[in-house]
């Protein structure tokens, strides 16, 4: 049902790396995915991958990994940021950006077919010469459907006009597309809904993805000349 739509949008994801020095230590991590959305290198990504990188890291765009990877990691340059809608748009030099995605102009349905996309689980490990080793920096893909609309008001202040998927996404895929079978992206990934049904005989949890409607910020994307 994906296959198609896969193929477009799988060389226009990419990991976003974080890195710390410290006198006694160095650390190199995957905080979530972002996604191209200019010919300019504009990407977007949730605003709290971005925030919860440890202290004094460097943000860096390394490709698409691991299928492009560039020889020099870029640094990250900050565009816009809000806290409150959790969205972050962030620029590499748009010599070595990829394929930007099209943008849905409609409202997701309830019932759509959509798939969740990242770099969940992320394991990065040293070679024998000190090089980089990112093989299992892998993508991950997980179709789902929309349930409901709704929105969320957070106890950081964080606020989403969003929709529910009846699946959830793993650490490292916040910030990645949300996208159909037609290849458009309704929404970002960026939370999980939780609820406990304490039932006496038959407690349960449920667990569904949250993402954030792509026309909720429509006027943020068209102010930096993002269709």
């Amino acid at each position: 049902m994906f296959s198609t739509a896969i193929s477009k949008i799988t060389e226009s994801i990419f990991p976003i790396f974080f890195e710390q020095r410290l006198p006694d230590r160095f650390t190199l991590g995957v905080s979530g995915t972002g996604f191209f959305v200019s010919d300019d290198g504009l990407f977007l990504t949730a605003n709290h991958v971005i925030t919860g990188v440890p202290p004094n890291s460097r943000l860096l765009y390394c490709g698409s990994v691991p299928h492009k990877i560039l020889n020099q990691p870029v640094e990250i340059k900050e565009v816009y940021s809000d806290k409150v809608k959790d969205i972050y748009i962030g620029q590499v030099d748009k010599s070595i950006g990829l394929p930007k995605l099209e943008l849905s102009k409609e409202k997701v349905k309830i019932g759509q077919s959509v798939c969740l996309c990242g770099y969940p689980l992320a394991q990065i490990f040293l070679n024998p010469d000190k090089s980089i080793n990112v093989i299992n920096v892998r993508k991950y893909w997980q179709p789902t459907h929309v349930i409901d609309y709704y929105r969320f008001n957070e106890p950081d202040g964080r606020i989403y006009e969003s929709f529910i998927t009846q699946h959830t996404s793993l650490n490292g895929m916040s910030g990645g597309p949300v996208f159909g079978t037609d290849g458009l992206v309704y929404g970002i990934d960026v939370a999980t809904f939780t609820r406990k049904i304490d039932h006496k005989n038959n407690p349960m949890t449920v667990h569904n993805g949250v993402a954030i409607e792509i026309l909720y910020i429509s006027e943020i994307l068209k102010k930096h000349n993002i269709a």
